[in-house]
């Protein structure tokens, strides 16, 4: 009997040692050929795929996700345009991870009973669901891998419809649209890829019936700590965002008007109190567009800091400033979501514009990008 059970024992333990480990590693998904970066998460590139790895404690978080264009063939717009801005943040769902379109238009303060009505009625679409490829090696991260989000046509990644019709589009091709580059940082991500579309209308070489353009595309953690709002004014002009507040104690819902605006904290809240200027936590910085012609740059640095009596009579001394953009740092580009750039257009048309990027709870303006066209020289 002992011997018959000894010989069960060898044979389990022989059976175990012949099946294979199917478990996944990390190094299996992961390998040695990634080029990583860190950051907010990490990116790695593995050839022509990419993967995000994105810590447990990023999901659940609120984040801005934009487009922009990088390059555009003639008749297209212009380089540094933005396409598109969402709300979006990360949602794990047993083995899967959640992309889904936050909606700030209908708000409610969480400790009254009604925010719960308020949410219900917001639900948040799903826009992009990714199988956990693994998880990272200290078990605080999901790695997904993003190709097809970057490849395929995901809408809040293209063209809008107005364009999409204005050329003909017809689909995207996912043959000619790749991943060219991707880069993290603390507080973002950068991914830049270049788009082929099918389209009737091409504004450029319509015989081939085909666009192509390189978009830059970028995800920047909401601030942890918000801004206080400030309700608009109808005596002073400034940018602005409605949204229906139910929970004001007026037995129904209003609209309720917030403007956009710098966030500008004094370093010295003791001095500041006392009527002393001093300088903000952190400034107004605008870099000027390489693409600038040099005998402008003066000018439009003078033209930016100009301003800075204003913010003086509001307590602050250097709230302002320009900066030519660094020459010799490779990771700088005027579509990272961290600069505010003054962007030189090649354009006949006499004109300039001002749009900005704010978060869209508080309304604290997050990056500005001044598009200065050729012609108004």
């Amino acid at each position: 009997m002992q011997e018959e059970e000894e010989q069960d024992t060898t044979e389990a333990e022989e059976k175990e040692e012949e099946e294979p480990d199917t478990t996944t590693k990390y190094t299996d998904v992961i390998t040695e050929d990634a080029i990583t970066t860190e950051g907010l998460f990490k990116t790695h590139m593995i050839g022509d795929e990419l993967f995000y790895e994105i810590p447990l404690d990023m999901l659940d978080r609120e984040m801005l996700l934009l487009t922009r264009i990088a390059r555009t063939p003639d008749g297209a717009g212009y380089g540094g345009s933005k396409l598109n801005t969402s709300t979006v943040r990360w949602q794990k769902n047993s083995e899967r991870i959640f992309l889904r379109l936050v909606s700030h238009s209908n708000i409610a303060d969480d400790t009254t009973a009604i925010a719960g009505a308020v949410q219900n009625s917001n639900f948040e679409p799903i826009l992009q669901s990714f199988d956990i490829e693994v998880m990272s090696e200290d078990s605080t991260a999901v790695v997904v891998e993003v190709t097809d989000m970057f490849t395929s046509d995901f809408a809040l990644l293209g063209l809008s419809r107005f364009q999409r019709t204005n050329y003909g589009v017809r689909r995207l091709d996912g043959e000619r649209t790749y991943i060219v580059r991707a880069n993290a940082y603390p507080r973002n991500v950068e991914v830049r890829r270049v788009v082929t579309y099918d389209a009737t209308q091409a504004p450029s070489n319509a015989a081939g019936n085909t666009m192509s353009m390189e978009m830059a595309h970028s995800m920047l953690l909401l601030p942890d700590d918000p801004m206080e709002p400030r309700l608009c004014d109808e005596r002073v002009g400034y940018f602005s965002n409605t949204r229906t507040d139910f929970s004001l104690d007026v037995q129904r819902a209003e609209t309720r008007c917030f403007i956009t605006r710098w966030r500008l904290d004094p370093s010295d809240p003791e001095a500041y109190a006392r009527g002393e200027l001093v300088d903000p936590v952190n400034p107004i910085v605008y870099y000027i567009d390489p693409a600038t012609p040099p005998k402008w740059v003066p000018y439009l640095i003078q033209g930016v800091e100009d301003w800075q009596v204003a913010f003086e009579e509001a307590g602050f001394s250097n709230a302002i400033v320009a900066r030519e953009a660094p020459k010799d740092d490779p990771d700088w580009s005027p579509e990272d979501a961290r600069y505010s750039v003054i962007r030189y257009l090649a354009s006949d048309v006499q004109n300039a514009s001002g749009p900005h990027v704010h978060d869209p709870r508080t309304g604290e303006i997050l990056e500005s990008d001044i598009q200065w066209y050729h012609n108004v020289m």
